[in-house]
């Protein structure tokens, strides 16, 4: 009769098996987390694209692009996350308010920044979906945000409609974004040639090491 041969790993099998995978994890994981963030920047600048297309929309009907606040932001300091009550670079896009409600009517006396004043003919140029969104359980709930949950988005438009959004002539201070100002490298002082642009943080970054995700790169 042939001898009884076990059939289990020994001790030194199980080692090298799981140092193998170890190896290769350590290979693996930062190679998907980086194609994972690759994905979400090109979500995100989709997004801003989709937005920017909005905006021209509104200027190819009314000749002008829509004046937003004057922080140059998406969600301004102080925006109210109430969804029922005024946010200005979505009412004037949706041509409602972010609870689906409608806006005010318009009258002489209203305030010629508020959306009803700028898109008096009520057109929806943006429907925005959930995803737009911070959920109702964030601590910053129904603010506009990016793929990365940013709710701090820069929008810069060409106010002089010559073609370039120009530190100066369009504006005169570039937005920080969680603390963080795009530098001449990322921002040209020729300016940039296009009529819309947004910027957001990019994950990680931090005021030592700025890093962002910008529209038109």
């Amino acid at each position: 009769m042939r001898p009884f041969r076990s059939l289990a790993f020994t001790l030194l099998e199980l080692l090298a098996v799981i140092a193998v995978i170890g190896i290769l994890a350590a290979m693996i994981f930062p190679a998907v987390r980086s194609a994972r963030i690759s994905a979400h920047k090109a979500r995100t600048k989709v997004q801003f694209s989709q937005w920017s297309a909005a905006m021209e929309g509104f200027r190819t009907e009314y000749g002008y692009y829509p004046v937003l606040h004057s922080s140059n932001l998406v969600n301004p300091p102080g925006q109210t996350t109430e969804p029922a009550t005024l946010h200005l670079f979505h009412d004037v896009l949706a041509a409602k308010r972010r609870d689906g409600s409608a806006l005010p009517a318009y009258t002489t006396g209203t305030n010629a920044q508020f959306p009803e004043a700028q898109n008096r003919k009520l057109i929806s140029f943006y429907s925005f979906s959930d995803a737009d969104f911070t959920n109702a359980t964030s601590p910053t709930p129904y603010l506009l945000h990016d793929v990365f949950d940013n709710t701090e988005i820069a929008v810069l438009v060409d106010r002089n409609l010559d073609g370039f959004i120009k530190l100066g002539s369009d504006f005169t201070v570039l937005p920080a974004v969680s603390g963080m100002t795009p530098g001449a490298a990322d921002f040209p002082t020729s300016g940039v040639r296009a009529g819309v642009i947004f910027y957001a943080p990019a994950p990680g970054a931090d005021a030592a090491n700025p890093e962002f995700i910008f529209s038109w790169k």
